[in-house]
């Protein structure tokens, strides 16, 4: 395992959930972290994020790099900023927010990847997470690619990154529009999101873009590696997770993993189309439902 990738690991003003992702990458084994924590909103956040900086400045089990932003810049300006600042210093390196929380082997695994698909252009993400909603019926035993961006526990390199925080979303959008690609491949939520002017799309959305542009793709594992344990008020996207639930399991040794070649799964696409847009039930399906509701029965 190549110790030298470094984690930008991205914090807020949840102490108690910095302490449990902490403990996963101390886990891993991870040597090498570069933690941007954000300034608070106001006087009411004060405090937690105090308390965050002081749980970062105790780790001695790693080499880490603390950058206290003085006033708070907010999750997309702060993960962009961050990543270009370490990509502008590291050829790649694997990224974990706060609420995101690895189990052991994913860092290594992670790091193989990185290496397996370096001199790979269409390459351009690694991602621990996944979910069965996600995973075709060939792709239960090994990696896949897809044409999704995932970004819950993730890893990529500089030449993947490169050119993206130039662009808006709505720069993104209309270069996709304008090239044929079908925003909706992968899910209505996708165009759903850069509808209006895209100034407020949400960072990932516009990284998925990015990729697309490029023709690039995502590895994604055949299960989860991590959690998201972030699904409270205090998180900035709050998201509804029911169906959602993460069971993460460690990963196989590298030298144990089935490396695919670096093209997509066919039945990928139609997969994150059936997760994000279900299909409507039958008009006649609609109707009982409703009869039982005026009616105050179960349909």
């Amino acid at each position: 395992m190549n110790a030298a990738v470094p984690v930008a690991y991205f914090a807020y003003r949840r102490a108690d959930l910095v302490t449990r992702t902490l403990a996963a990458l101390r886990a891993n084994g991870v040597m090498q972290i570069h933690a941007f924590s954000d300034g608070a909103r106001g006087a009411d956040d004060e405090a937690d994020v105090a308390e965050v900086r002081r749980i970062l400045r105790l780790v001695d089990w790693a080499d880490l790099r603390l950058v206290e932003r003085p006033v708070n810049v907010g999750i997309e300006q702060g993960l962009i900023g961050g990543i270009s600042e370490m990509l502008a210093a590291h050829e790649e390196i694997v990224v974990c927010e706060d609420d995101i929380e690895m189990v052991p082997g994913t860092y290594r695994y992670l790091v193989a990847a990185l290496e397996r698909y370096r001199n790979e252009p269409r390459a351009m993400s690694i991602s621990a997470w996944t979910h069965p909603r996600l995973t075709p019926p060939d792709a239960h035993a090994a990696p896949h690619f897809t044409g999704r961006f995932v970004c819950w526990g993730w890893a990529t390199w500089r030449r993947a990154w490169t050119g993206f925080p130039e662009l808006s979303g709505a720069e993104l959008r209309d270069r996709c529009v304008a090239r044929g690609i079908d925003l909706a491949r992968y899910g209505g939520d996708v165009p759903a999101a850069f509808v209006g002017g895209a100034t407020k799309t949400s960072w990932d959305y516009c990284f998925g873009l990015h990729m697309m542009l490029h023709d690039g793709l995502c590895l994604l594992p055949p299960r989860s590696m991590t959690a998201h344990i972030g699904y409270d008020g205090r998180a900035t996207h709050e998201q509804n997770h029911v169906g959602w639930e993460d069971h993460p399991e460690p990963p196989p040794p590298p030298d144990q993993i089935h490396w695919p070649p670096v093209r997509e799964n066919l039945n990928s696409a139609e997969y994150w189309r059936r997760a994000q847009d279900p299909p409507r039930p039958s008009l006649a399906g609609r109707i009982r439902r409703r009869l039982a509701r005026l009616l105050g029965t179960r349909p």
